[in-house]
C-alpha cells in the first residue's frame, strides 16, 4: 500500500554551502593546526612572563606588571599563564593556539546560532561561523601575532570576548546570566586591552545612553553594569604602571591629528580587502533569510554609524598621545579590524531589512555561489597561508622548531653558570624569529638566564 504523502525533500543547497565554507575555513585550519606543532616561545617576552610567573606566582606577576607597565589588569594575567611556568617543555605552545582556534570557532557557532534563531548543527549557521573566523583569519595583519605568539593571544582573547559579551547581552535572558556572567564577561573585557576597553566603552556607552534617554529610566540590569563597568575603567586607567609606560610626550592637537591620519590611513586598507566586501553584499543581499520590519530608523542607521566611527578613532589615541610606539602594531590593526568587520556586518544586516527589496527565491542560491566561488580563490592571496605552506612542505617550521629546542635543552642541562647559545641555522619566514643579542645586559638574555637559573645568558659570537 501507497503511502499517502511524500517525505519532504532536503533542501541540498545549505550543505553545498557548508561544503564550501568548510573548504574554505578548513585549508587555513589544517595549516594552522600543522604550524601550531612547531611552535614555541618567543625570544621576545615570553621568557620574561615565565620568569616572573615563576618567581611571583600568576596573580603576583600580573600585578608587578600592573604596577610597572600596564593597567590591562585582565591581559595582564593571561600573559602570566605562559606555559613555560608549569613545565620547560615547548610542547605545551602548540596547545595554546589550538585552544584559540576552538575557542573562535564556538563563540562564531553561538553567535550565528543566536542570529540565525536555528540549532547549532544547522548546516546555514556552522556555514556562517566558519566563514566569519576564516575571513579573520586570511585578512588581520597581526596574524602571527594573534595566534602563534604566546604573549599575543590575549588580543585574540580580547576580541572573544566582545563577542561573548553581546551574545549574552541580546539574546541570554536567564537572570542568573545577566546579573552574574554578563558582568563578569565585561569585568574581563575591560581590562583585556586598551584598545578593547575605548572602543567598546565608545560604541556601547553610546547605546546605552540613548537607551537611558529613551526609555527615561535606568533599569536594574544597567545599574549593575554601569558599576562593574566604571570599576574596570577606574582600574585601567589609575593603574601605577600607565605613567612609566606612557613615554611619549606631544601637544593635544597635534595628537588628534596623528591619530586622525592613522584611523583614516588603516581604514582605507580595510576597505581594500576583498573579503570586506564579499561578506557585506552577502549580508545585504540575503541577512539572515527572512525579512522583517526593523525598528532601527534611518537617523539611527547614521547615528550608529557614527558611533562606530568615533569608537575606531578614539582607539588610536593613547598610541598618538602617549605609547612611544615605532608605528602600530600590527597586533592591534588587526583588533580595529575585527571590530570594524564585526560594525560593518551589523551595519549590513540593518540596511538589508530597511531596503523594499529583495532577491526572488530562484536567483538567490545562484549568486551565493557566485559569491563563495569568489570567496574561496581568496586562500591563494593569503600572506599568512602562503608563508605557512611554503614553510610546511618545505620542513623548514619543523627544522627552526628543531634547532629551537634542542638549544634550550642543552642550556637547561648545562651547569655553568654563565653560558653561550649557537645561533639557529634555520630562519623561518613566518614563526617569530628574533635572535638573541650576544650582549648578556639585553633585556631577553637577562629574561632567559633567569627563567632557567642562570647568571649570563648571551649569543655566541660566532
Amino acid at each position: 500500500m501507497m503511502p499517502n504523502t511524500l517525505a519532504p525533500k532536503t533542501d541540498v543547497k545549505p550543505f553545498v554551502l557548508l561544503l564550501l565554507g568548510l573548504l574554505f575555513w578548513g585549508m587555513m585550519a589544517y595549516l594552522m593546526g600543522s604550524m601550531a606543532i612547531a611552535n614555541g616561545p618567543n625570544i621576545t617576552d615570553d621568557f620574561c612572563f615565565a620568569w616572573v610567573g615563576k618567581e611571583y606566582g600568576i596573580l603576583g606577576g600580573a600585578y608587578q606588571y600592573y604596577i610597572g607597565w600596564s593597567g590591562r589588569y585582565f591581559g595582564n594575567v593571561i600573559l602570566h599563564l605562559n606555559p613555560l611556568i608549569f613545565s620547560p617543555d615547548f610542547d605545551y605552545f602548540t596547545w595554546g593556539t589550538w585552544s584559540v582556534m576552538a575557542l573562535g570557532l564556538a563563540n562564531a557557532i553561538y553567535l550565528s546560532k543566536n542570529i540565525y534563531q536555528k540549532p547549532w548543527w544547522n548546516p546555514t549557521v556552522l556555514w556562517s561561523a566558519l566563514i566569519f573566523q576564516a575571513i579573520g583569519w586570511y585578512t588581520i595583519p597581526g596574524f602571527y601575532e594573534w595566534y602563534f605568539w604566546f604573549s599575543g593571544l590575549f588580543y585574540a582573547l580580547s576580541f572573544q570576548l566582545v563577542i561573548l559579551f553581546f551574545n549574552l547581552y541580546y539574546f541570554e535572558k536567564a537572570k542568573w546570566i545577566r546579573f552574574f556572567i554578563l558582568p563578569l564577561v565585561l569585568f574581563f573585557l575591560i581590562g583585556s586591552s586598551e584598545i578593547t576597553m575605548i572602543f567598546f566603552s565608545a560604541v556601547f556607552g553610546c547605546l546605552q545612553l540613548y537607551r537611558v534617554i529613551k526609555n527615561k529610566r535606568i533599569e536594574p540590569e544597567l545599574w549593575v553594569l554601569g558599576f562593574v563597568w566604571l570599576i574596570g575603567l577606574a582600574l585601567v586607567i589609575l593603574a601605577p604602571g600607565n605613567a612609566i609606560r606612557a613615554t611619549k610626550h606631544i601637544a593635544l592637537v597635534d595628537g588628534l591629528v596623528e591619530a586622525a591620519k592613522n584611523a583614516v590611513h588603516q581604514f582605507y586598507l580595510f576597505l581594500k580587502e576583498p573579503l570586506f566586501w564579499l561578506m557585506n553584499v552577502w549580508i545585504i543581499l540575503f541577512g539572515t533569510g527572512k525579512k522583517q520590519e526593523y525598528p532601527l530608523s534611518w537617523p539611527l542607521f547614521f547615528g550608529l554609524f557614527g558611533i562606530l566611527i568615533l569608537g575606531y578613532y578614539l582607539s588610536f589615541l593613547p598610541i598618538s598621545l602617549a605609547l612611544d610606539e615605532t608605528g602600530i602594531p600590527n597586533r592591534t590593526l588587526s583588533l580595529l579590524f575585527m571590530y570594524l568587520l564585526l560594525g560593518s556586518s551589523y551595519l549590513s544586516f540593518v540596511l538589508h531589512q530597511k531596503l523594499p527589496w529583495s532577491l526572488s527565491s530562484k536567483a538567490q542560491f545562484p549568486i551565493q555561489l557566485i559569491i563563495m566561488l569568489l570567496i574561496l580563490p581568496m586562500m591563494h592571496f593569503s600572506k599568512s597561508a602562503y608563508l605557512m605552506a611554503t614553510e610546511i612542505s618545505s620542513g623548514t617550521a619543523f627544522q627552526f622548531a628543531k634547532e629551537q629546542r634542542a638549544r634550550f635543552v642543552a642550556l637547561q642541562q648545562n651547569k655553568a653558570e654563565s653560558v653561550e647559545i649557537a645561533a639557529i641555522q634555520t630562519k623561518s619566514a613566518f614563526l617569530f624569529n628574533e635572535e638573541i643579542s650576544t650582549d648578556s645586559s639585553h633585556l631577553w638574555c637577562k629574561c632567559i638566564a633567569k627563567y632557567y637559573g642562570k647568571k649570563q645568558v648571551r649569543l655566541k659570537n660566532n
